[in-house]
């Protein structure tokens, strides 16, 4: 029996299909492929005032002068503490992405590109960069932009100021032991910031108990740690409450009197387990002012635990 010609390119194809390999792809692997989502922070058990220390400076109380090719906005920042600061332009746009340039005084310089807010009337803030602010005062505040900002199609509509920290936080040490150094906290606060002095380099004027820092720490070994807060207090100053709170954890201890400020003096608050790699978060809340004075805080040490 003659096999009919058709049907064998039928059976040809479908062998070809049931067989073939999958198609090999020229594009690279996708480098984010094995990555999971980082689990979320937990909360602190004590609420945190993370508005405290911020500013911000209103286009409408400003002035706007426009140019032929430029256009400008004029404004006064008056900080009540120097520190770090991340500065963030507030502002309505429908237009392709625009130039922008802050500059704040003789302190900074920052620029950056303005691009669409998503939609007729809808505001963003974005970060142009930090600006240290290296002592209270007044200082003058000018926005050049590439265009016209002050229509419906391109609307600046003010400046955010929020505490930076002033370096980075260094990562777990081969050890296992995580170093948190005053210049590294976000200062949430009006009067408590980080002192550079070398005699100081610490965390100082905190005589307002409503001010508060934070670190923000990565975790490479999790597991249990102690944790020891380095203080100093002047005389007849100590007694103050103080708590640190670590992820959704919270220690508590006494302010000791060192005999001076920078006296400084290593506090054992405890253990405490940290059970996630990634991204970990540490406030120092005062919780009570005896004196003058809360106190000087250098830096906090965490060391693990051998189990």
């Amino acid at each position: 029996m003659k096999f009919p010609v058709a049907a064998f390119f039928l059976l040809f194809f479908c062998g070809s299909i049931l067989f073939a390999e999958e198609p090999v792809s020229n594009l690279p692997p996708d480098p984010f492929g094995g990555i999971g989502d980082r689990p979320s922070i937990p909360d602190y058990e004590l609420e945190v005032d993370r508005d405290r220390g911020s500013f911000a400076l209103k286009a409408e109380d400003g002035k706007y002068q426009p140019g032929s090719h430029f256009a400008h906005w004029f404004m006064t920042a008056t900080p009540e503490r120097w520190g770090n600061y991340y500065v963030a332009l507030k502002y309505v746009s429908d237009r392709p992405k625009l130039g922008v340039q802050v500059k704040i005084g003789d302190a900074a310089l920052l620029k950056g590109y303005a691009p669409r807010t998503g939609g007729p009337g809808k505001q963003d803030a974005m970060v142009l960069g930090t600006a240290y602010i290296p002592k209270k005062g007044e200082y003058p505040v000018a926005i050049l932009t590439g265009d016209v900002s002050n229509d419906d199609s391109f609307m600046i509509t003010g400046l955010e100021f929020t505490p930076a920290p002033e370096d980075e936080p260094l990562g777990q040490s081969i050890d296992g032991t995580i170093q948190l150094e005053a210049k590294t906290a976000t200062t949430y606060s009006e009067m408590m910031r980080y002192e550079p002095k070398e005699e100081k380099n610490c965390l100082g004027w905190w005589v307002d108990e409503k001010d508060w820092a934070e670190w923000k720490f990565d975790v490479s070994s999790p597991g249990k740690f102690k944790v020891n807060i380095v203080q100093g207090c002047g005389a007849d100053q100590g007694g103050s409450e103080v708590a640190v709170l670590i992820n959704d954890k919270t220690l508590k201890f006494k302010v000791e009197d060192t005999g001076g400020f920078q006296n400084w003096k290593s506090i054992d608050l405890g253990t405490v387990e940290i059970d996630e790699v990634g991204e970990h978060k540490l406030a120092v809340k005062p919780l009570s002012k005896a004196a003058k004075a809360v106190m000087d805080v250098q830096k906090i040490v965490l060391t693990p635990v051998a189990e």
